[in-house]
């Protein structure tokens, strides 16, 4: 969730309600945990849901379909897996704390360390397996460079940070020393 979380907004073509919601659950991560499962996922349904699952199975071939089919579905449910990292061992499941537990969902410590301002890492919500390489190799911080190379806009986190917009634009692109 790194792009939603350091651009566009609200008025963001297509997935601007979801920007909105991912830019806005920083000041406020606490309310995620309240929301029934339709409220939560509903807006990842309109880039992701039953539309562009019956384009895609148009358009490929039936292992493909089955890919990307299951990505959508995928990728709609990660909004609630990322909701039980902010719940409570008590008011999940008792499979979402083995899930947890087990590395296979993000858990609630290591989620937690991406409500942390700036909010430059840790962007992995479903398992965080991938976590320590994106933010010791620097590559979400080299795309930075890159996207504002290419049109002058400036992460999110670079505005929450100015020592970090620095670093990346020295060409600095692991954590700081």
């Amino acid at each position: 969730h790194w792009s939603v979380d350091n651009y566009g907004n609200g008025r963001t073509p297509v997935l601007g309600a979801i920007i909105a919601a991912f830019q806005g659950h920083h000041s406020a991560p606490w309310t995620i945990a309240d929301r029934a499962f339709c409220n939560n996922v509903h807006k990842l349904c309109i880039p992701f849901g039953i539309p562009t699952i019956l384009a895609i199975n148009f358009l490929f071939n039936p292992a493909t379909s089955l890919f990307f089919s299951i990505f959508c579905a995928m990728e709609v449910m990660s909004q609630e897996f990322h909701k039980w990292s902010h719940m409570s061992k008590e008011k999940v499941p008792p499979l979402v704390n083995v899930l947890q537990d087990a590395g296979v969902l993000i858990g609630r410590k290591a989620h937690t360390l991406h409500h942390v301002s700036p909010f430059d890492g840790n962007y992995c919500i479903v398992s965080g397996a991938t976590n320590d390489w994106l933010d010791d190799s620097g590559v979400l911080r080299m795309l930075e460079h890159r996207v504002y190379q290419t049109n002058g806009v400036e992460s999110n986190a670079w505005k929450l940070d100015p020592a970090l917009r620095e670093r990346t634009l020295a060409g600095n692109y692991g954590p700081p020393v």
